[in-house]
C-alpha cells in the first residue's frame, strides 16, 4: 500500500513508475495519486474536437515538468536534471519525425 501523504513532487514521479492504482482501484487510492494521474492524462490524452484541450494539455505538460524538473531564476541556466525522464505526447503533429520518414 502506498504511503498516506506525498508532496507534490514525489506523487508526480510516483506516478510514471507505477502505472497500476496502488489501492488495486480508484475508490483505494489516496487522493495525492488521484490528482496526479488526472494530470498526466490531461497531459497526454488531449482531444483535439474539445476547444481548449490543447490548451490544457500543454498547461498540465508545463506543470509537470516545472514540478519535477524545477524552475529556474532569471539570467540563470536551464533548469536540467539527468536522472527525471518524462514520456510526453508529441502536440506538434509529428514535426521533424515525420519529415525524416519520407
Amino acid at each position: 500500500m502506498a504511503k498516506k501523504w506525498r508532496g507534490i513532487k514525489d506523487a508526480l514521479e510516483f506516478v510514471p513508475k507505477h502505472p497500476e492504482w496502488s489501492g488495486g482501484s480508484r475508490v483505494e487510492s489516496p487522493v495525492w495519486e488521484s490528482i496526479a494521474r488526472q494530470l498526466f492524462d490531461y497531459a497526454n490524452n488531449p482531444d483535439s474536437r474539445v476547444v481548449g484541450s490543447v490548451n490544457k494539455s500543454v498547461r498540465a505538460q508545463k506543470i509537470i515538468l516545472d514540478r519535477t524538473t524545477g524552475t529556474r531564476r532569471a539570467g540563470t541556466h536551464p533548469a536540467q536534471r539527468a536522472n527525471v525522464k518524462l514520456n510526453m505526447v508529441d502536440l506538434t503533429g509529428g514535426g521533424e519525425n515525420e519529415r525524416d520518414e519520407d
